[in-house]
């Protein structure tokens, strides 16, 4: 066996000379959520030790141009290598990189035994719903903010796992009927809102669907979902409810 050999490393620098780093049209275009996700990374745990931004002798950055915004409004040194990337190798360069997928921060913290991602994943391996809606439904928040921390290993559920399991079945109930609606994300989020109504009964619903089941389509908005919801639901009923 061949034993490992000390290789050269570039040589790192550090500015606050903001100005001098110089962006091309050659790279992709500045993102203000990228930004502000890079800013919140850098506040979590500054790792530019190891993520140096690349730039050429002429302070064009080739890689990094969010990572130099971010630390510029931050007031932190800008940690900088020389590379020998040109202008041309900035798209295969990119191109070549596999940002990571909800699955793959969930299974990272699984890994790692974070508690409140192993019960996330259980209901993913159990309902096959999008971790987008179920991170809702399990934190019972739906704000740009829940992500963000689910990425960064902060989720927490807050939501009675029991509760949720018992909605989930109902609203799984209606994949007989159709099998892209009952797991769209706006649909569930309405549905549960019709759970709470005083004189609604799930049951009833289903059977109402069963009957016409041609009036169970997709919809674009909530209340576009509450409208059919209603319709059914009053089909043929002589208490009818209003749900918005």
């Amino acid at each position: 066996m061949r034993k490992d050999k000390r290789v050269k490393t570039p040589q790192q620098w550090e500015s606050y000379d903001y100005e001098k780093f110089q962006f091309i049209g050659a790279n992709r275009e500045l993102s203000e959520h990228h930004v502000q996700e890079v800013m919140d990374e850098i506040t979590n745990k500054n790792l530019s030790e190891e993520n140096p931004v690349k730039v050429n002798q002429k302070f064009e950055i080739m890689e990094g141009q969010h990572t130099v915004v971010a630390y510029e409004r931050l007031e932190q040194p800008v940690r900088y290598i020389f590379s020998r990337m040109t202008i041309d190798d900035i798209g295969r360069y990119n191109s070549s990189q596999k940002t990571w997928t909800s699955q793959d921060v969930l299974n990272h913290y699984c890994v790692r035994g974070f508690e409140d991602y192993t019960i996330l994943y259980g209901f993913y391996k159990k309902y096959h719903y999008p971790i987008s809606t179920l991170l809702v439904l399990l934190s019972g928040e739906h704000t740009k903010q829940l992500y963000k921390d689910f990425k960064l290993g902060y989720f927490k559920v807050k939501q009675s796992i029991s509760q949720v399991q018992e909605i989930l079945d109902k609203i799984t109930e209606f994949k007989q009927f159709d099998n892209k609606i009952f797991r769209h994300r706006t649909f569930v989020l309405t549905y549960i809102d019709c759970l709470t109504h005083p004189d609604f009964d799930h049951d009833k619903l289903v059977h109402k669907v069963s009957v016409k089941p041609e009036s169970f389509v997709k919809c674009e908005s909530q209340i576009d979902y509450l409208r059919m919801i209603e319709d059914l639901y009053n089909y043929r009923n002589q208490d009818q409810i209003r749900l918005y």
